[in-house]
Protein backbone atom coordinates (compact mmCIF):
# COMPACT_ATOMS: atom_id res chain seq x y z
CA UNK A 1 0.00 0.00 0.00
CA UNK A 2 1.29 3.45 -0.87
CA UNK A 3 0.44 6.75 0.81
CA UNK A 4 -2.06 9.25 -0.57
CA UNK A 5 0.61 11.83 -1.48
CA UNK A 6 2.70 9.18 -3.27
CA UNK A 7 -0.37 7.96 -5.17
CA UNK A 8 -1.20 11.52 -6.21
CA UNK A 9 2.36 12.02 -7.45
CA UNK A 10 2.06 8.85 -9.57
CA UNK A 11 -1.20 10.10 -11.10
CA UNK A 12 0.30 13.52 -11.85
CA UNK A 13 3.35 11.97 -13.48
CA UNK A 14 1.16 9.64 -15.55
CA UNK A 15 -1.03 12.54 -16.64
CA UNK A 16 2.09 14.51 -17.59
CA UNK A 17 3.14 11.61 -19.84
CA UNK A 18 -0.35 11.44 -21.35
CA UNK A 19 -0.53 15.18 -22.05
CA UNK A 20 3.00 15.19 -23.47
CA UNK A 21 2.23 12.10 -25.57
CA UNK A 22 5.25 10.32 -24.12
CA UNK A 23 5.65 6.57 -24.22
CA UNK A 24 4.27 5.36 -20.91
CA UNK A 25 6.37 3.33 -18.58
CA UNK A 26 3.64 2.62 -16.06
CA UNK A 27 1.08 1.12 -18.43
CA UNK A 28 1.02 -2.62 -18.27
CA UNK A 29 -1.56 -4.76 -19.96
CA UNK A 30 0.58 -7.67 -21.09
CA UNK A 31 0.22 -11.33 -20.29
CA UNK A 32 2.63 -11.19 -17.34
CA UNK A 33 0.65 -8.43 -15.67
CA UNK A 34 -2.64 -10.18 -16.30
CA UNK A 35 -1.29 -13.33 -14.64
CA UNK A 36 -0.13 -11.34 -11.62
CA UNK A 37 -3.60 -9.89 -11.18
CA UNK A 38 -5.26 -13.31 -11.03
CA UNK A 39 -4.07 -13.54 -7.43
CA UNK A 40 -5.60 -10.17 -6.50
CA UNK A 41 -5.45 -6.46 -7.00
CA UNK A 42 -3.84 -3.59 -5.13
CA UNK A 43 -5.05 -0.39 -6.80
CA UNK A 44 -3.10 2.63 -5.55
CA UNK A 45 -5.89 5.14 -6.26
CA UNK A 46 -9.68 5.24 -6.48
CA UNK A 47 -11.03 7.37 -9.32
CA UNK A 48 -14.64 8.51 -9.54
CA UNK A 49 -15.12 9.71 -13.08
CA UNK A 50 -17.70 10.32 -15.75
CA UNK A 51 -18.68 7.58 -18.21
CA UNK A 52 -17.72 9.88 -21.08
CA UNK A 53 -15.69 7.83 -23.55
CA UNK A 54 -13.20 10.69 -23.96
CA UNK A 55 -11.83 10.49 -20.41
CA UNK A 56 -10.89 6.90 -19.48
CA UNK A 57 -8.93 7.22 -16.25
CA UNK A 58 -6.37 4.52 -17.01
CA UNK A 59 -5.36 6.28 -20.23
CA UNK A 60 -5.56 9.85 -18.91
CA UNK A 61 -3.27 8.87 -16.01
CA UNK A 62 -1.15 6.43 -18.07
CA UNK A 63 -1.72 3.51 -15.73
CA UNK A 64 -2.03 -0.19 -16.36
CA UNK A 65 -4.26 -3.05 -15.31
CA UNK A 66 -4.81 -3.24 -11.57
CA UNK A 67 -3.38 0.22 -10.84
CA UNK A 68 -6.65 2.12 -10.44
CA UNK A 69 -10.04 1.26 -8.99
CA UNK A 70 -12.30 3.21 -11.36
CA UNK A 71 -15.96 4.02 -10.79
CA UNK A 72 -17.63 5.67 -13.77
CA UNK A 73 -21.12 7.11 -14.05
CA UNK A 74 -22.58 9.67 -16.43
CA UNK A 75 -22.29 13.17 -15.02
CA UNK A 76 -20.00 12.13 -12.18
CA UNK A 77 -22.98 11.94 -9.86
CA UNK A 78 -22.66 10.17 -6.56
CA UNK A 79 -25.36 7.77 -5.47
CA UNK A 80 -25.12 5.25 -2.63
CA UNK A 81 -23.72 2.56 -4.94
CA UNK A 82 -20.81 4.80 -5.98
CA UNK A 83 -20.07 5.75 -2.38
CA UNK A 84 -20.22 2.06 -1.48
CA UNK A 85 -17.77 1.27 -4.28
CA UNK A 86 -15.31 3.86 -2.94
CA UNK A 87 -15.69 2.47 0.58
CA UNK A 88 -15.25 -1.07 -0.72
CA UNK A 89 -11.96 -0.28 -2.44
CA UNK A 90 -10.64 1.72 0.51
CA UNK A 91 -11.51 -1.03 2.97
CA UNK A 92 -10.73 -4.11 0.90
CA UNK A 93 -7.52 -2.92 -0.77
CA UNK A 94 -6.32 -0.24 1.65
CA UNK A 95 -6.33 2.36 -1.12
CA UNK A 96 -5.58 5.75 0.40
CA UNK A 97 -6.30 8.20 -2.43
CA UNK A 98 -9.74 9.02 -3.84
CA UNK A 99 -10.01 11.53 -6.66
CA UNK A 100 -12.98 12.87 -8.59
CA UNK A 101 -12.07 13.25 -12.26
CA UNK A 102 -14.10 15.98 -13.91
CA UNK A 103 -14.10 17.14 -17.51
CA UNK A 104 -15.64 19.77 -19.73
CA UNK A 105 -18.37 19.35 -22.34
CA UNK A 106 -20.16 16.66 -20.35
CA UNK A 107 -23.16 15.15 -22.12
CA UNK A 108 -24.98 14.51 -18.85
CA UNK A 109 -24.67 18.18 -17.94
CA UNK A 110 -25.98 19.07 -21.40
CA UNK A 111 -28.93 16.70 -20.93
CA UNK A 112 -29.69 18.37 -17.60
CA UNK A 113 -29.59 21.83 -19.19
CA UNK A 114 -31.93 20.62 -21.94
CA UNK A 115 -34.32 19.20 -19.35
CA UNK A 116 -34.35 22.48 -17.43
CA UNK A 117 -34.98 24.46 -20.62
CA UNK A 118 -37.59 22.08 -22.07
CA UNK A 119 -38.91 19.62 -19.48
CA UNK A 120 -40.13 16.37 -20.95
CA UNK A 121 -41.98 13.41 -19.55
CA UNK A 122 -40.47 11.09 -22.14
CA UNK A 123 -37.15 10.55 -20.34
CA UNK A 124 -36.57 7.13 -18.88
CA UNK A 125 -36.70 7.02 -15.07
CA UNK A 126 -33.04 5.98 -15.05
CA UNK A 127 -31.89 8.96 -17.11
CA UNK A 128 -34.15 11.20 -15.03
CA UNK A 129 -32.33 9.94 -11.89
CA UNK A 130 -29.03 11.21 -13.33
CA UNK A 131 -30.54 14.54 -14.39
CA UNK A 132 -32.18 14.97 -10.98
CA UNK A 133 -28.84 14.47 -9.21
CA UNK A 134 -27.13 17.07 -11.43
CA UNK A 135 -30.02 19.55 -11.37
CA UNK A 136 -29.25 21.24 -7.99
CA UNK A 137 -25.74 22.24 -9.06
CA UNK A 138 -26.86 23.50 -12.46
CA UNK A 139 -29.90 25.40 -11.16
CA UNK A 140 -27.67 27.49 -8.89
CA UNK A 141 -25.49 28.46 -11.82
CA UNK A 142 -28.52 29.34 -13.93
CA UNK A 143 -29.85 31.54 -11.13
CA UNK A 144 -26.44 33.27 -10.97
CA UNK A 145 -26.93 34.47 -14.54
CA UNK A 146 -25.04 31.90 -16.58
CA UNK A 147 -28.20 30.84 -18.41
CA UNK A 148 -27.53 33.51 -21.03
CA UNK A 149 -24.08 32.06 -21.79
CA UNK A 150 -24.71 28.37 -22.46
CA UNK A 151 -21.19 27.77 -23.85
CA UNK A 152 -19.54 29.02 -20.65
CA UNK A 153 -21.93 26.97 -18.58
CA UNK A 154 -21.17 23.81 -20.58
CA UNK A 155 -17.42 24.31 -20.06
CA UNK A 156 -17.72 24.37 -16.26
Amino acid sequence: MISGPEALARLREGNRRFVSELEGTASSTGETRRRELVAGQEPFAIVLGCSDSRVPAEIVFDQGLGDLFVIRVAGNIVAPSQIGSVEFAAERFGTRLVIVLGHSMCGAIDATLEELERPTEQRSPNLRAIVDRIRPAVEGLLEAGLARDRDSLAHL
